[in-house]
């Protein structure tokens, strides 16, 4: 998975650090014309500990497809978990984007500075803003990532593949990426 505008290993073990979850908003975000978070959730602590446990097990058994596995799977930008089925028809990585400290303002730069194929917002998730954001727009092919702003310097990340066509995902991948990212929010807001 590679986010737009944020850079990524190929290879080995990267290890992220956590920074410091309620550490102060800078004065200079959000920019790029990113909207600011007006609810912003402050302690996001424990699910950078743990981010496979952004969804529960009811969540999880809520989804249109069965899933067998999901692992811790650090990254430079922040602590990401890898849920897949077990033919593997249907994937998604879900991420806290804790190492730029630059939130949405990321993708909206990315956007401006013509990085991206893919940036659409979308509606809010329980108050907070949202885009589908991609170096290439892939939909067509079962792909969507979606970007939810937590906090002005934080976003949660959620990446979506489903390229078989027969997968319940694969002709709205991005809907799909949106609901599943709302459950994160729904368990992020409760950890507080």
């Amino acid at each position: 998975m590679l986010l737009a505008g944020r850079s990524q290993e190929t290879g080995g073990d990267a290890e992220a650090e956590a920074p410091d979850s309620g550490k102060q908003q800078s004065a200079d975000l959000p920019h790029s014309g990113a909207p600011a978070v007006q609810d912003p959730i402050e302690d996001t602590s424990a699910f950078e500990n743990d981010v496979c446990s952004v969804l529960t097990e009811a969540q999880v058994d809520r989804l249109d497809v069965e899933i067998q596995q999901s692992e811790e799977d650090g990254q430079d930008f922040g602590p990401a978990c890898r849920w897949r089925t077990e033919t593997r028809d249907e994937s998604f990585t879900t991420a806290l984007l804790t190492v730029d400290g630059e939130g949405l303002s990321t993708s909206y730069a990315d956007e401006q500075a013509d990085r991206v194929e893919l940036f659409e917002e979308l509606d809010l998730i329980a108050g907070h803003p949202v885009v589908a954001v991609d170096l290439n727009d892939d939909r067509e092919d079962g792909y969507c990532n979606v970007e939810v702003g937590l906090r002005d310097d934080l976003s949660f990340y959620l990446a979506l593949s489903a390229d078989v066509d027969s997968s319940p995902y694969h002709d709205d991948s991005c809907g799909a990426a949106y609901e599943i990212a709302g459950m994160a929010v729904e368990t992020i807001e409760g950890g507080q």
